[in-house]
């Protein structure tokens, strides 16, 4: 197997994770599963505290976070303790807040912003992360907003959390493209698709069309230290079932591609 770690991002699991004991139980269905790494994001009103007793009870190793961007800008110090409290160094923005990504003006501002709270979240351990959706690959003023991601910020003030769904949607090569980011990815998303009544639909990874063998041999080129799976509907599915498909898919894919 590869050196990279694999686990499951809760937002999948969001519905099961709304308070401290539905908490406890997915992280019980994970370990059963043969998974310890996770990333959390969407859960229920849950005391840090609490947060950190159960990832410590079940040996969860927290790779990454999604936070509220208001929290990163406002609320940074209480924001970095309850990290602490997990053991966890990557904090995640799950995207640009608003309609701000619909100006070439509005990204400008965003920018600024993240250089400033990747600046201060370094100065305390911390790596400020970005996750992408499919508005990344928008052209203003002859420029793909992702692109400026890149260029105007720093391996120091932004890594990224590339998902391999999105990229497919925004007109990428998703293989091809997280070469763009060697020494900025610690942690990235694999979500398949596959296509239903000539829809994209979201896919348990390792059942869908995108070439997700590809997208992993990519991550282990440019030195992605965690994948993690993720999937934002299940549709007629269980979700514990589709997770559990899933990590079984990625688990397959890495097997393959050592």
């Amino acid at each position: 197997m590869s050196d990279i770690k694999l686990g499951v991002q809760l937002y999948t699991l969001r519905d099961k994770c709304k308070n401290a004991e539905d908490f406890e139980e997915t992280l019980k269905f994970l370990q059963g599963i043969g998974c310890d790494v996770i990333q959390i994001s969407a859960i229920g009103d849950i005391h840090p505290e609490i947060v950190a007793e159960l990832v410590d009870k079940y040996k969860m190793d927290v790779c990454v976070t999604h936070k509220p961007y208001d929290r990163m800008k406002n609320d940074l110090d209480a924001l970095i303790h309850e990290h602490n409290l997990i053991h966890c160094d990557n904090i995640g923005i799950g995207a640009m807040p608003g309609n701000i990504h619909e100006s070439f003006e509005g990204v400008s501002g965003f920018i600024q912003k993240c250089n400033e709270i990747g600046t201060k979240m370094k100065a305390q351990g911390k790596q400020l992360c970005y996750h992408n959706h499919a508005f990344e690959f928008e052209v203003y003023d002859g420029k793909r907003t992702f692109e400026r991601l890149i260029e105007e910020t720093t391996a120091d003030t932004l890594h990224f959390i590339p998902d391999t769904y999105w990229m497919q949607v925004g007109g990428v090569n998703p293989a091809e493209y997280l070469k763009k980011l060697k020494g900025r990815v610690e942690v990235c998303h694999f979500k398949d698709m596959r296509i239903v009544n000539n829809q994209q639909r979201f896919a348990e990874c390792g059942t869908g069309n995108l070439d997700l063998s590809a997208c992993y041999r990519s991550c282990k080129e440019i030195g992605v230290q965690y994948i993690v799976i993720e999937q934002d509907l299940c549709y007629d599915t269980d979700v514990f079932d589709s997770v559990r498909i899933g990590f079984e898919g990625l688990q397959r894919i890495a097997a393959e591609n050592k």
